[in-house]
């Protein structure tokens, strides 16, 4: 039991950390651009579109992390968000490119396809203007604009005079920058549906923990150059009391009773043998925001026992971790993507179970 909480925890954090490093990273490129960087992106929707798949088929969850960032700061539109959600196959995508890289190109570039249309649909139909997040987060003052010069002199008076802001942040990108140097940052896949031989994840030091240490060093540096109406305006009050506690409660709810459900439900007796019900069941486990589950439909693909298109419609309707961090920001727009998505695997998997696909 001690072991499962201290798992919930370190994905919830993990999870959270990554999310306000990256708002972290998108203010500040913004505020030091004038507001360039914002307006660039908000003004060309196809280039929102395009951003949205390059994010989603990047494997893993981060990518899809960082557009529902600039979603949350209306940078992106519903339909580029929609085709980051529809191009990303969470952390399945290292197993899948690992074990069958004819398939998993062959998925990605069916998820890529769907996405770009999707998006340009949804954009069309649904205006970005009337999107569920309206706020507009980023505000540019004067007296914030810094350069290189400025940076280098603040970078040595901030850390000489530190503010109690300053100390607390850094130290706890520390501890972090610490425990990815441990191996002990990311979240974890040691409780899985099915046991796939090859699909074991290693403890310890891996690319993760290289990615982790990045941002914290990233981290760092951002909170030792800003000034300090930056950290408390910008970071302090509208990252850390805005999002860090929203953030957090849902993802750890929501990892929480999913590994509680993992010990009263078995996933893979959802799979039988007959290939509709299957598809159904690969669609509903496809709803569910976690990495894991969603493997039992690529060792039944490998070993034989279901076709393309039923593991075809589990990655569409799958995001992995990503619609956390969604769902935390606007339950509304969570519900829409996953429900859009699921009915569009309906329907390609019913007509590939058709035609033999």
């Amino acid at each position: 039991m001690q072991e499962e909480i201290f798992l919930v925890l370190k994905n919830s954090l993990s999870i959270t950390f990554f999310v306000l490093a990256m708002m972290l990273f998108i203010e500040y490129i913004n505020v030091k651009t004038s507001g360039t960087f914002s307006k660039k992106i908000q003004r060309k929707g196809w280039l929102q579109i395009l951003i949205g798949v390059l994010f989603g088929v990047i494997p893993g969850c981060l990518g899809t992390y960082t557009v529902v960032t600039l979603f949350s700061h209306n940078m992106v539109s519903l339909g580029a968000l929609f085709a980051t959600f529809v191009a990303t196959m969470g952390d399945e995508a290292f197993l899948l490119f690992s074990l069958d890289m004819k398939t998993a190109l062959i998925i990605t570039g069916i998820l890529v396809l769907i996405a770009i249309i999707g998006g340009i649909v949804i954009d069309f139909v649904y205006s970005p203007k009337k999107a569920d997040l309206q706020v507009k987060h980023f505000e540019i003052h004067e007296h914030e604009q810094m350069n290189e010069h400025s940076e280098k002199i603040s970078f040595i008076e901030n850390l000489r005079h530190s503010s109690p802001h300053r100390s607390v942040l850094l130290f706890g990108v520390t501890l972090i920058f610490i425990l990815s140097i441990l191996g002990e940052i990311g979240h974890s896949h040691d409780i899985l549906p099915i046991h796939v031989e090859s699909a074991e994840h290693e403890h310890g030091f891996d690319w993760f923990s290289i990615t982790f240490m990045l941002i914290s060093l990233g981290t760092a540096y951002i909170i030792s150059v800003v000034p300090e109406h930056f950290l408390e305006h910008h970071f302090w009050n509208h990252i850390i009391k805005k999002h860090f506690f929203k953030v957090l409660g849902w993802t750890t709810c929501i990892i929480a009773v999913i590994h509680i459900l993992d010990h009263f439900v078995v996933l893979q007796n959802l799979v039988n043998q007959y290939q509709w019900q299957i598809l159904v069941a690969a669609v509903l486990i496809g709803l569910i925001p976690e990495s894991g589950p969603h493997i039992v439909f690529i060792s039944l693909y490998l070993s034989g026992n279901i076709p393309l298109s039923i593991l075809l419609a589990n990655s569409l309707t799958q995001d992995g971790h990503g619609g956390l961090p969604l769902f935390a920001e606007s339950k509304k727009t969570f519900v829409f993507v996953k429900i859009t998505k699921a009915i569009i695997a309906l329907i390609i998997g019913f007509v590939g179970l058709h035609v033999g696909f």
